[in-house]
């Protein structure tokens, strides 16, 4: 199952580039954004430190602590606002707080008049704190944010106020400096941030076996699934023995429960698995018969995990030898044959009781005479039944089932209309036996119950024709309920306890292996018949 063409791989390569464009993109958005904040703050901090510093350093100029002169003042201002560039005007006032000289920057000249008095309160403030005071109160017009600093003489006597001043201007400034700074940042990242998803997502792509992402985890669901559906037992165990999975046949065999063992170490679900013993040898084992098991019959194959070179961990697959070999005799019919031969043995030894105790009471007529009437009914039984079915296995089942259910007390019959020619037109020997086999079987089974006064009888009707075979088993048991028809050929479903319920779910695989049809009709207390049918090729084409 194959899924990566080239619209898959490139539509892995956009998606995944996409996704991490996008991502990059909110980190680089958020992170942009923190720091666009912070910067303007330290802008906006860093400006108005500068702003202060120039108000105290005008204060402190020995030029305004001897004497205000307002020609000297203004010359004085004028050529600070022009060389200092964090500011923009420059003003100064009494020890009242009324404005004597201004010098603007960006009208080249200045009237004190254009400068608002100071309150009362923000004198007092200066004053009092003894360091510059940013405000933003008495601003002249235009202006976006003042420092003011107080002029002293030599003996620290107060006897005017500087003013520093910025323009709305300059903070736009420095908001778009910084606004630009940070977008050639955030171009740089993204354009990083884009070549790195391209060689990211064609790792990924590489990582996937080519695989789209939903559609390799529904492959690999898929697996997981079919794994865990299979009859064999799956344990994997990584290079430090802990188990990595197991499926659910596997716990069924260990006799845990699989959410139980992933994660353990395997010591401490099989205390006496070698499995790990691969992993030092880097050798396979197959074929291994565990008997630390006792409950079932199971044999192992192991194999160590290689990746680049090196082992993993290991892997083991576990078969129930014991289902395996019972399924096999269902399939082949041997088991069938076995116990006609073994009821055989049975009723000829009882014969042969007999014989030896007429021998013993000197009684040598009737033994003779018994032996040839033995003879007599037993070749006819046989001759009976070679007569009509030229196949000598499926004969061979049927003079069998005859000694097994004279052994049960039950009448065997073959319908004397029966023909089997032998010549695998319809379906081989081998799993007519199959057929035959089970469903007689189950007759025997549905009658084991039956009262001893009751009639038990079964019925074999095999007849081959020019256009198909039909195959009926009919008994005179118990018969069937509906909720009963409807499972019967359910594998593992059976009423007659554990260990049971196969053979009828191989004679419906058999049958539609083949296109045959079956049909069970039951009647509580009257009994049951299963018939089955197999046309030619012509004749399914016509239907």
């Amino acid at each position: 199952m194959k899924l990566t063409n080239a619209h898959s791989s490139g539509s892995l390569h956009r998606r995944v580039r996409r996704m991490l464009i996008q991502c990059i993109a909110i980190v680089v958005l958020l992170s942009t954004s923190v720091g666009l904040g912070i910067g303007l703050y330290q802008d906006v901090y860093a400006r108005d430190q500068l702003l202060s510093n120039a108000a105290q350093m005008a204060a402190d100029a020995p030029l305004l602590t001897d004497t205000i002169q307002t020609d000297t003042a203004q010359q004085y201002l004028e050529r600070t606002v022009r060389r200092v560039a964090a500011v923009d005007m420059l003003g100064i006032y009494d020890v009242q707080g009324k404005p004597l000289v201004f010098y603007d920057l960006a009208a080249g000249e200045g009237e004190a008049s254009v400068l608002p008095t100071l309150r009362a309160d923000t004198v007092r403030r200066l004053y009092s704190e003894q360091r510059p005071l940013l405000s933003s109160d008495e601003m002249p017009e235009g202006a976006d944010r003042c420092a003011y600093a107080v002029v002293r003489d030599e003996n620290g006597q107060a006897f005017g106020i500087v003013m520093a001043g910025l323009y709305l201007r300059s903070y736009r400034r420095t908001v778009l400096r910084v606004l630009l700074f940070y977008c050639l940042i955030t171009l740089l990242a993204l354009g990083v941030g884009s070549l790195l998803s391209v060689r990211f997502s064609n790792h990924i792509k590489q990582e996937l076996l080519g695989y789209e992402p939903d559609a390799f985890r529904q492959l690999f669901l898929q697996r997981m699934d079919i794994l865990d559906a299979l009859d064999e037992g799956l344990l994997a165990i990584d290079s430090h023995s802990t188990i990595t999975y197991i499926n659910r046949a596997a716990a069924d065999i260990l006799s845990i429960h699989t959410s139980d063992a992933l994660g353990q170490p395997l010591r401490a679900i099989y205390p006496r698995s070698t499995i790990a013993r691969v992993m030092q040898t880097g050798k396979s084992e197959y074929n291994i018969s565990l008997e630390s098991i006792k409950h079932v019959s199971v044999i192992s194959d192991r194999m160590p995990l290689w990746r680049d070179g090196e082992i993993e961990g290991a892997i083991a697959i576990f078969r129930n030898r014991t289902e395996v070999t019972r399924l096999a005799q269902d399939l082949t019919g041997v088991q069938h044959i076995v116990e006609a031969l073994r009821a055989y043995t049975h009723e000829f030894t009882n014969k042969l009781h007999v014989i030896l105790g007429l021998l013993q009471l000197g009684e040598n007529r009737q033994a003779e005479e018994y032996v040839l009437r033995l003879t007599k009914t037993r070749a006819h039984s046989i001759s009976y039944i070679s007569e009509r079915i030229q196949e000598p296995s499926i004969a061979a089942l049927l003079i069998g089932k005859s000694y097994r259910a004279a052994e049960l007390g039950i009448r065997f019959v073959l319908d004397p209309a029966s023909e089997l020619r032998g010549d695998g037109q319809y379906l081989p020997a081998s799993s007519l036996i199959t057929i035959l086999g089970n469903l007689t079987e189950n007759a025997f089974d549905a009658l084991r119950s039956a009262p001893e006064n009751a009639q038990k009888e079964v019925t074999v009707s095999i007849r081959e024709g020019e256009h198909g075979m039909l195959l009926s088993v009919d008994d005179s048991g118990a018969g069937m309920a509906a909720p009963q028809l409807d499972r019967i050929f359910e594998r593992g479903f059976s009423t007659k306890g554990e260990g049971r319920g196969t053979g009828l779910s191989l004679v419906k695989e058999t049958v539609d292996a083949f296109g045959g049809t079956i049909r069970v009709e039951s009647e509580p207390g009257i009994g049951s018949s299963f018939i089955i049918t197999f046309s030619d090729a012509e004749s399914r084409a016509q239907t």
